[in-house]
């Protein structure tokens, strides 16, 4: 993959990104999709971090019978991550597709879990059935987050 620089409209600053060919990622998590352990729902989430080494990290949602029990794609991909021994310096960016027919978006939990674990302005590559729909970053995602500094020491 190629850097480059672009100027982001939303984020009025330059930042230095990856070309990601987008419907190679797009057809990566269609793949993974197929992993998602879902017999309950049947709606399919798939998580790709990639990293700044190159290697890439998978997730995908995984239910059990008692609901809250399961864990969703992203969570399960950032548990592997900082298990491998990476941090939130170490994430290039995220890529996340949900069985949905037009945008789907990270869970409330998922929002909170990946604010404290990716950096702020690491960019998101959020995906349906229908391809690639938008980036954003956690700061976009969770504006007001739940952060470790709030608690009381």
């Amino acid at each position: 993959m190629k850097i480059f620089f672009k100027y982001n409209i939303i984020r009025k600053q330059e930042v230095k990104v990856q070309m990601i060919d987008k419907q190679i990622v797009f057809e990566e998590l269609l793949k993974l999709k197929n992993n998602s352990y879902s017999p309950y729902s049947n709606f399919k989430v798939a998580c790709l971090i990639n990293l700044k080494n190159g290697k890439v990290v998978k997730g995908v949602n995984v239910e059990n019978a008692s609901y809250p029990a399961g864990i969703c794609g992203e969570r399960t991909a950032l548990s592997q991550v900082y298990t491998l021994g990476y941090k939130k310096e170490d994430i290039e960016f995220l890529s996340l597709y949900t069985d949905s027919e037009d945008m789907g978006s990270p869970c409330g939990v998922c929002r909170q879990v990946i604010s404290e674990l990716v950096d702020w302005e690491t960019p998101i590559f959020i995906y349906s059935k229908k391809g690639f729909q938008i980036e954003m970053n956690i700061k976009e995602l969770l504006p007001y987050a739940f952060e470790p500094k709030q608690l009381i020491k």
